[in-house]
């Protein structure tokens, strides 16, 4: 039986303000590395979603989860994506698309987090 794989993108403010969630949205999105890091870009966004991002741009927190259903159970791989500077920003209002560069993307796990009462 082949795996099932559910892709999530998450841009957050990093104050943890959610400013696009592509399980609720619906957006479809592509990650894919470039020259300078990492590509995403995001279709259907509204025009205040865009306008939020990019104003601010120096202060957004990208996650990418790949969440896969498979027979032995779930597992979930996560990862920040990030610029060390500025991500690069291109708005297509009319085509309601929105595409950033970063430069890192870090893998990350929750496992090790303790849950307090």
């Amino acid at each position: 039986m082949s795996e099932l794989i559910h892709k999530t993108l998450l841009i957050k403010h990093v104050t943890s303000r959610m400013l696009l969630d592509s399980r609720v949205q619906g957006n479809a999105f592509s990650l894919s590395a470039c020259d300078k890091g990492w590509q995403l870009v995001v279709e259907d966004v509204n025009a205040d979603v865009m306008q939020t991002i990019q104003t601010e741009l120096a202060e957004l927190n990208l996650f990418y989860f790949e969440e896969t259903e498979e027979q032995q159970g779930r597992s979930i791989r996560k990862w920040w994506l990030y610029d060390t500077v500025l991500p690069e920003l291109v708005t297509d209002e009319a085509a309601r698309r929105l595409t950033l560069v970063v430069n890192t993307r870090t893998g990350y796990s929750n496992e090790h987090v303790s849950k307090s009462d």
